[in-house]
């Protein structure tokens, strides 16, 4: 079943861009630095330098890991649509299909991307696959001009050219932009950690090479060339690592380096402070992701909080993404959205919150009182219906000490109904067999009677 069909003069803005391969050359500080003049310019602004470089550090295990973690924070979660209070089962139904998490998670990409476009161009129900399908496009963000004196895509991603107007009629009903215009994204500010890191990677495969693997020496008489190539031929054919073949009458030294274990922690130290440069621009910490030193758990549990912080920031820029511009796609392909929004499902309870916000509140406790009511209401627990009788008796044990094993307040003297002195207990508080005066009041009595 289809909502609607995209009218035709609105045409799709993929099938007039000229998509060009992408280029892996060699990234260095200094094309990084070209790369973000080119992006800057004013009267011609050109974002394929960057684009290509962002593509080719994407390859770095480190930016995996971590961008992995925060976009797994968002594509976990399921969305619905709310209207009145009450979900919507048809439109959550679309909110979840496949190919609405691939429109998340490249609206989710602008935040290192930068900048993001997305056309719609269709939305039906398969009636074979039993879910809602979407037909979107990415257009490429080398050909996309958000800038705006422009506001445009461009054929080629060279130059600009007003090719086609995207923000206008009637273009603008079926596209979804993300980012500002100008944001360069995350990864502007891990590539040069990216590039120090494979440099350093580089020098030491090298050192590996040249110290690692044993050296070998040929010594020969001088003169005898039938000798010396049929030690070099065998020196080349024993495998790799480094040889070196020399008249006997000729003396060589060799001068290695002093320390070779300082050598080597230069390089693992530097590579982990390029890790951890990345970790801490995409996710605002380093501790989610290395072992610390000093591994201090409380030290651990503000770094997650930090992290948590950042993906709650991230649900917050979707959905107001998705609460404007989506629902305005919704609107186009006949959805009636009309009062409702689009929210992430409420997950169970998250038990280690719940603990952080205990020893918080007790840390409180400890200086001013806290009212029980908002004990209740931040940890979500239900009140007990018989709280006033509770509470009484929490008070009545902790003024007089309670003793498990007899079941009762220790050195409470227990009235029987009899009332008068010949019916008080005394010594060890022996029964006689008499009622007991039950609640905080009347033991108060029997007390100081």
């Amino acid at each position: 079943m289809k909502k609607t069909t995209r009218p035709p003069d609105a045409g799709v803005i993929l099938s007039t861009v000229r998509e060009e391969p992408r280029s892996y050359a060699g990234q260095s500080i200094a094309s990084w630095r070209r790369a973000l003049r080119s992006f800057e310019n004013i009267d011609m602004p050109v974002r394929k330098y960057l684009y290509d470089l962002y593509e080719d550090i994407l390859l770095d295990g480190q930016i995996e890991a971590t961008w992995g973690k925060r976009k797994d924070s968002v594509l976990n979660r399921r969305l619905e649509f709310v209207f009145a209070g009450e979900r919507d089962e048809q439109v959550t139904e679309l909110l979840n299909s496949p190919d609405m998490r691939r429109i998340v998670e490249e609206l989710h990409n602008s935040i290192i991307y930068g900048y993001t476009l997305l056309q719609i161009n269709d939305i039906w129900r398969d009636t074979e696959q039993e879910s809602f399908r979407i037909d979107f496009d990415l257009i490429p963000r080398s050909n996309v001009h958000p800038e705006a004196k422009f506001e445009c895509v461009s054929k080629d991603s060279g130059s600009v050219t007003a090719d086609i107007k995207y923000m206008e009629a009637p273009l603008d009903r079926y596209v979804v932009y993300a980012g500002n215009p100008t944001d360069k994204g995350l990864l502007v500010k891990a590539a040069p950690f990216v590039i120090y890191k494979r440099g350093a990677q580089g020098d030491w495969s090298k050192f590996s090479e040249m110290f690692g693997i044993p050296f070998r020496e040929a010594i020969y008489e001088a003169f005898d060339d039938a000798t010396r190539e049929t030690v070099q031929q065998a020196l080349k054919n024993w495998g790799a690592g480094m040889s070196l073949t020399h008249p006997k009458s000729i003396e060589i030294k060799l001068h290695e380096a002093g320390d070779k274990s300082g050598s080597v922690s230069v390089y693992k130290e530097f590579i982990a402070l390029c890790d951890a440069g990345i970790s801490k621009t995409v996710l605002g910490n380093t501790l989610t992701t290395e072992q610390g030193e000093n591994g201090a758990r409380s030290l651990g549990e503000v770094h997650l909080q930090v992290e948590d912080a950042k993906m709650r920031s991230d649900e917050v820029f979707l959905l107001s993404v998705l609460n404007t511009q989506f629902r305005k796609i919704l609107k186009t392909f006949g959805f009636d959205v009309n009062g409702g929004k689009i929210c992430f499902e409420q997950e169970g309870e998250d038990w280690e919150l719940i603990d952080r916000k205990w020893r918080v509140i007790g840390s409180v406790m400890d200086k001013t009182p806290v009212s029980d009511d908002y004990i209740y209401a931040e940890l979500n627990i239900p009140k007990p219906e018989n709280y006033d009788e509770m509470k009484e008796e929490m008070i009545f044990q902790k003024m007089q000490g309670f003793d498990p094993r007899a079941g009762q307040p220790q050195g409470l003297p227990l009235q029987t109904t009899g009332g008068g002195e010949e019916g008080a207990h005394t010594g060890q508080g022996a029964h006689t067999g008499a009622p007991l005066q039950t609640g905080l009041i009347g033991r108060l009595k029997s007390f100081f009677a």
